[in-house]
């Protein structure tokens, strides 16, 4: 927007009295001195003037008596005249007993523009108070953790490719490679890189129990036990026999974005499987039902 074109959209913000009388000649002054943009905070300032003093407005007409050009005086004797020649009207300065229809008076401006700000104060106040209450999950649980492609997984932890969970601390999180943790809890030795998402298990490191800190599965039989009551689960995170949980330990979604990267989002959370028995597991390790790592 040129500054030409922005000095006639000012100027129409004057009051329309105002335009009437001076906009013209104002736009035609802008022109002739070539004004530019460091013109238009005086315009403003302007406009707001004129919005503020509708009450004293241009005058147009004098007096009654001091248009008619006499002016008459009685003497201290009676009867003697004096003649006054014509005063050329006045132009300004006359005050008006009330504004013209359609226009504000100073008093109702000013009750809107606090209308106005005590309307802007309570939005304010209350989008404030609405964004301090609103709950802000942008990291801990709740939260969607872009993890890493298999290959970054791997450079960290390169036994994940053999079938051991990877350990994701941001998120509380033990990644499990399906696959290949199956035949790792099986005894076979594998390596599979080539996954997806439907490959992948995102298990909670909660204890379903107390909430315990769950650790990695114990070398022995390839099963997590929590330190606190003992409650043991197999590669899956199914419930075993031992301790006092009622179900497995839950899981978080698992997505693959198209470049590869592994997301794990810990607002979607399933409940583990529950605890009924072995023959609801759907995996099956060579280790007996009610077998620990302790024990092994």
């Amino acid at each position: 927007m040129t500054p030409r074109r922005l000095h006639r959209l000012v100027v129409g913000a004057y009051p329309p009295g105002w335009r009437a009388r001076y906009g013209s000649e104002l736009l035609a002054l802008l022109e002739e001195r070539s004004s530019g943009w460091r013109d238009v905070p005086d315009l403003l300032a302007g406009a707001v003037d004129a919005w503020l003093h509708l009450r004293v407005r241009p005058g147009e007409a004098a007096e009654p008596a001091i248009s008619s050009g006499l002016l008459a005086a009685t003497g201290s004797s009676g009867g003697t005249f004096i003649s006054l020649p014509p005063v050329p009207p006045r132009t300004h300065g006359i005050v008006a007993s009330g504004p013209r229809p359609g226009e504000l008076s100073r008093r109702t401006f000013m009750r809107r523009v606090l209308a106005i700000g005590t309307a802007l104060l309570t939005f304010e106040f209350a989008a404030g108070t609405i964004n301090f209450l609103w709950p802000q999950i942008r990291t801990g649980l709740g939260a969607r953790f872009r993890v890493g492609t298999v290959n970054d997984v791997l450079a960290i932890d390169p036994r994940f490719a053999n079938g051991w969970p990877y350990s994701y601390g941001p998120a509380r999180t033990f990644l499990v490679n399906v696959p290949a943790a199956k035949e790792l809890a099986m005894g076979r030795d594998v390596s599979i890189t080539n996954l997806a998402a439907t490959d992948l298990l995102a298990l909670w490191r909660k204890c379903p129990h107390l909430g315990c800190l769950v650790p990695a599965p114990c070398e022995s039989i390839t099963r997590y036990q929590c330190r606190c009551h003992r409650s043991t689960y197999n590669i899956l995170g199914e419930k075993m026999h031992e301790g006092p949980a009622e179900r497995g330990l839950d899981r978080f979604a698992v997505s693959i974005e198209s470049d590869g990267t592994i997301v794990i989002d810990t607002s979607q959370v399933t409940q583990g499987p529950p605890n009924l028995g072995q023959g609801s597991l759907s995996f099956h390790d060579p280790h007996p039902w009610e077998a620990t790592c302790s024990e092994a």
